[in-house]
């Protein structure tokens, strides 16, 4: 199977189609939807012609301050959240802010959480702070629609499913999800040096390597 490259944001030919990311007009309300909060209207189209057909319908916002709102209005299934708005922003605080304010919410959505590839750190502590899992932009479409679907899951577990949920279940995921982080941590620091990336870690490099393969890296 051909594995699908990674989403490039920057298409001027879907610049004029920005309004569409507007969630104006959408239903209030859907079985199973995915809210995106991200003030780049590229990422916010890419996130829909790949999302729309393949997992669940997807409403878009830009701006910090209607997310509240429109999590009380639309009462998503998922909430993808970038961590940092504005230009020259990179610390995370505001995106990492308004996480806090999600997990306070009842019922709260599974959040996933979207970072640059430098950004592992401040990845890693929004999964400490809740988070279902993260996405490095830009991202990988097999990876980005495996996490959703997983996600979407735990939100509204099928019936019929042979596997119960368990209390136990959100921290399987956050371990896998901070080994993940780790792996590509120490892959950056390492400058893709498999070697050194391995006697980082403790692996011996066939180790590292079903690791990279098991998470898609």
């Amino acid at each position: 199977m051909p594995v699908n490259p990674p989403v490039r944001f920057r298409t001027s030919r879907w610049r004029g189609r920005a309004r569409d990311c507007d969630d104006a007009g959408v239903p209030e309300t859907s079985a199973r939807s995915i809210l995106l909060l991200d003030d780049d209207p590229d990422v916010g189209i890419a996130a829909q012609l790949l999302l729309q057909r393949r997992v669940a319908p997807v409403h878009c916002l830009r701006r910090p301050g209607e997310l509240l709102a429109a999590l009380e209005r639309l009462r998503p299934s998922l909430l993808l959240l970038d961590l940092n708005f504005g230009p020259g922003r990179s610390d995370g605080s505001q995106g990492l802010r308004l996480l806090d304010e999600v997990q306070l919410r009842p019922q709260a959505p599974p959040v996933v959480v979207l970072t640059a590839y430098g950004d592992i750190e401040l990845a890693v502590r929004a999964l400490k702070r809740g988070a279902f899992d993260f996405i490095v932009k830009p991202w990988d479409n097999v990876r980005l629609v495996a996490t959703c679907l997983e996600a979407l899951q735990r939100a509204h577990p099928q019936p019929n499913s042979l596997t119960t949920p368990t209390s136990n279940a959100p921290a399987v995921q956050s371990l896998a999800a901070r080994e993940r982080a780790a792996v590509m941590a120490a892959m950056a620091e390492s400058a893709g040096n498999l070697s050194a990336a391995a006697r980082a870690l403790g692996l011996s490099r066939a180790a590292l390597y079903r690791r990279l393969e098991k998470y898609g890296l």
